[in-house]
This record gives C-alpha cells, structure tokens and sequence, in this order.
C-alpha cells in the first residue's frame, strides 16, 4: 500500500485527492494530511481517511482542543509539519502561490517523489527548484492537466528527439469578444470558466489567456526545453502534444476532469481507477487561430524563456497583483495583462540567486502595483 502525503488537503486538488484515495482505498492510503489554516476540516478528514498524522501550518490557528478526538495521531504545527514526511511515498503538493517556495524546498530535501500542482512555484523559481531535485534525486511528477499529458507523452520517444512541446488552451470564454467587450467584463463573470470548475483567480487568468503564459514558464523549467507553442483548442479534451523531430505528433486526451492528472502523478509507475468517465468519441476536435492582437499574454512567456533569472516571477507577481486589484473592482479587466506587460518590460532582469529572493521580489512587485493602481 503507498503511503500518500497532502500538503494542502484542503483545497480543491487536495480534495479530489482524497476522493481518488477512497476509491482505491486497498492501494492507497491518505497518510500525512497538512492545511493552511482550516483546523476543522482537516480533523474530519484524518478522521474520515485514518491518517497517522496531521499538520496545521498557520499557528495563530492552533487550539489543542480542536485534536481531542484524534487518537494516536500525531500533530505538528507551523515549520514542524515538514517533518511529517519521512516516511511518505509520494507527497502531492497543492499549496497555492509562490509563497510557498520554501515548504517545496524543504519537501524536496525530505521526500523522493512529488506530485507537484502548484504552477508558481515553478515560474518564479523553476530554475533553482528543478536544480535542487536533481541534486537531492527527487522526482518531480506535475499534475496540472496539460503538464501530465506532456509527461504521459515524453515517453513515447527519447528526450533528444522532442521538437517542441504543444500545450492547448481553451481560450476562454472571451474568445471572440473585442476590446470594448472585454473592457465591460465583471469579476462575477470572469471567473466562470466554460469546460472547467476552478478557483476564482485561475479562472480569471484562463479568461485572459495569462494561465496559458505560465503554464508555458512552468513546461519550460518541468521539462527543460524552450521549445514551448500552444494551440486554441476549445474542447478542453486534447489537453497536451508533443511533436517529435520526424513529424510524429503524440497527445493525450480525455475528458476535462483533474481526477486523471491527480491519478496519474499518485498511482505512478501503475495505472489506478480515476473515476472519470470514459470519453466520447461522436464529437468533432475543434483548433482555432491565435488572437495574440488581443490576448497577448502568451506572447510575454515567450520573454521570460528567453530571459530566464527573474523574469517569471515579475511577470507572476504583477499579474496576481492584477487580477486581485481587478476583482476589487479598481482596474478594467483589460488593463490585467497590460499592467503584467508594463512591469515586465520595464523591469532589469537578474539572476535568481535563492527562493527567499524570489519571495522578497514577488511581494515587492505586488506591493509596487498595488500602490500604483488601487484607488
């Protein structure tokens, strides 16, 4: 039975998680459960699911009380629940935001396998962070949808004989809406995602084509290559392909559901029962042309591959800084990749010396567009 860790049990991918580990509970087993903040939740669940131990990171949070009920299991709060991992398989990490570079680091000095599904982490630090797991000898397994369907497709041929990565995006809901459209854009409307159910900031940055600029940052580092493209593909079930130098073209496809690329990243080297149901072949597969006049921020991906050091994480830190100002209700949702644009473009690129750096830029570069836009 492999022993599983969730640090971030609570959120979306944790619960799905879980929900994946009940299903194939003779195979699996929800071991190590660690949140952010949400005490509650995570003691139904260890509960729920048997775990041996439990993590609180927020110790502002902490109340021994809350844990009365859980015998036997073992409880760690703040910077010692890293040191729940020992002993664990395969660590699925879903913590949100670049914030959390350093729990990564110190899990890939700790575990030998990662299901990683956070995205910024990769993008602002994806240099240091791959480095680091190549030198502690722990592999990394992504778990965003189109990343899992590259790695499933790596392996029908020899890294040197890969081409160009192909990522696919959905386009978004606004696909074909103008500049005078796209300006009238609420919050409430933004985060309503047409073939997926996500976390509102996802959401937003899938509406303008910002999630598919990093995502092509985040390839570039998981996979070691600047050769990232992506296709409009508004189906949402060709969810990668990788083009090899003969002209072969290998993809994965399946229903939109995160249960598979959660599967996979657990059950490897096996296969495992996800859940999701089989797909329906009585459906045309749909590309549409680029609209980079537009939705230009894939373009600005294509900046930070070439430039590398710091430039992902100005581009992450500016855009969040965005899209937060933009839910507030104090920018134009047209104004969201401009503003990511802007600070881009105008920044002195350096070279990314540590994740605390990282970190100290990213929130300097947020505080810096709050500053210049809320108001």
């Amino acid at each position: 039975m492999k022993k599983i860790g969730i640090f971030g049990c609570c959120g979306s991918i944790g619960t799905q998680a879980l929900e994946f580990i009940k299903s194939n509970s003779d195979d699996f087993k929800a071991d190590v459960l660690v949140t952010y903040s949400n005490v509650d939740m995570l003691v139904s669940q260890a509960a729920q699911f048997g775990s041996s131990k439990i993590g609180l990171l927020s110790e502002g949070e902490y109340r021994a009380d809350k844990f009365n009920g859980l015998n036997g299991v073992e409880v760690a709060v703040g910077k010692d629940t890293y040191e729940l991992f020992d002993d664990i398989d395969t660590v699925l990490f879903c913590a949100v935001g670049a914030s959390a570079l350093p729990a990564l680091w110190r899990l890939i000095e700790r575990v030998k396998r990662i299901a990683l599904a956070n995205k910024e982490c990769i993008v602002a630090a994806g240099e240091l962070i791959m480095a680091k797991a190549k030198m502690e000898g722990t592999e990394i397994i992504p778990v965003d949808s189109e990343h899992s369907a590259v790695w499933q497709c790596l392996r029908a041929g020899r890294k040197s004989d890969v081409k160009r990565i192909i990522l696919t995006a959905s386009g978004g809901r606004y696909y074909r809406a103008s500049i005078d459209e796209l300006d009238k854009i609420t919050p409430a409307e933004a985060v309503k995602h047409p073939n997926w159910k996500m976390g509102k900031k996802i959401s937003v940055d899938s509406a303008t084509m910002m999630n598919k600029a990093l995502e092509r940052i985040e390839a570039r580092w998981l996979f070691d290559t600047k050769e990232v493209d992506y296709v409009v593909h508004p189906d949402s079930v060709i969810h990668s392909l990788v083009e090899f130098n003969d002209g072969a073209i290998v993809a994965q496809l399946s229903e939109p559901d995160m249960r598979l690329p959660i599967s996979i990243a657990l059950a490897h080297p096996s296969r495992a029962h996800s859940g999701i149901k089989s797909f329906a072949f009585d459906r045309p597969l749909n590309f549409l042309p680029k609209r980079e006049d537009v939705f230009f921020a894939p373009e600005l991906a294509g900046y930070c591959i070439n430039k590398g050091g710091t430039s992902g994480i100005i581009l992450d830190a500016s855009n969040e800084a965005a899209v937060k100002l933009f839910m507030q209700g104090s920018i134009k949702f047209t104004q969201i990749c401009n503003i990511a644009r802007e600070e881009l473009y105008g920044a002195k690129i350096e070279e990314l010396r540590s994740i605390y750096d990282a970190i100290d830029l990213h929130n300097e570069i947020k505080n810096k567009v709050f500053a210049k836009y809320k108001g």
